[in-house]
């Protein structure tokens, strides 16, 4: 099951570490505040003791975010007023959580639940690949990368090459065995199951 998307969670950095991200003018509009979003964001800092590069992550209207990533990113990028640049504020899920609880609405609670069901999909996707990488990671540069899946890439196709010649050859030999007894009348397993 997904869950549908209330407000775009991004993936980002944080002190080196990959954290998901909420960009707060989205939190702001999905919450339906009252407060104009500069007062209230403001204002929830101050109060819950929010601390910048912990908690959120601060970047002016319009700057590159070298701390953002993900192709699907489409920020609610505040106008200040007379066309003046604004803060964006780039919240984590915790911090995001916290502010959707203290609003005490309807809204709220769903946004709330929504995170924390972020949070559950991205755990069950980081214990799926930890799954699929059971060897140890190995230092190669991006040649040697390569060389190693262009040969995985050939044993592969090597033994579906290998079963198509034999099955080849063993069909083959059916209907030339078929010949020498009169005309030739293919194999019942001539055709595969999806063609019959």
């Amino acid at each position: 099951m997904t869950t549908p998307r209330l407000i775009p969670v991004l993936t980002g950095t944080l002190n080196g570490q990959s954290v998901q991200l909420v960009d707060a003018r989205h939190l702001h509009d999905f919450l339906g505040v009252g407060r104009d979003f500069s007062n209230w964001i403001k204002g929830r800092i101050q109060e819950y003791g929010f601390v910048e590069n912990q908690d959120y992550l601060l970047a002016k209207t319009g700057e590159n975010l070298p701390f953002v990533s993900g192709e699907d990113f489409s920020p609610v990028l505040g106008k200040g007023r007379g066309g003046r640049p604004s803060v964006d504020y780039f919240l984590t899920l915790d911090m995001a959580k916290e502010l959707a609880m203290v609003e005490r609405t309807a809204r709220g609670r769903e946004v709330r639940r929504y995170f924390i069901d972020c949070e559950r999909q991205l755990r069950q996707l980081h214990q799926g690949i930890a799954h699929l990488r059971t060897t140890v990671p190995i230092a190669l540069n991006r040649t040697e990368r390569q060389a190693i899946n262009r040969q995985a890439w050939a044993d592969v196709a090597g033994d579906a090459q290998a079963k198509f010649y034999a099955r080849r050859e063993a069909l083959l030999r059916q209907c030339s065995q078929s010949k020498a007894s009169g005309p030739i009348s293919l194999p019942d397993d001539f055709r595969p199951d999806w063609a019959k």
